[in-house]
């Protein structure tokens, strides 16, 4: 689950959390696309 408010807005943040992980903090836009990018590749490469 993302998390976008004013605050995320104004600093081109994302808030992650993650089912079964919890909170994740804050990323960048691109950090989150990268990180869930690899996600998707180790699941399809399984």
């Amino acid at each position: 689950m993302l998390v976008l408010g004013e605050k995320e807005m104004n600093e081109g943040i994302v808030s992650v959390r993650k089912h079964g992980t919890g909170d994740e903090g804050a990323k960048t836009v691109e950090e989150f696309t990268a990180t869930l990018q690899q996600e998707i590749k180790e699941k399809t490469d399984q």
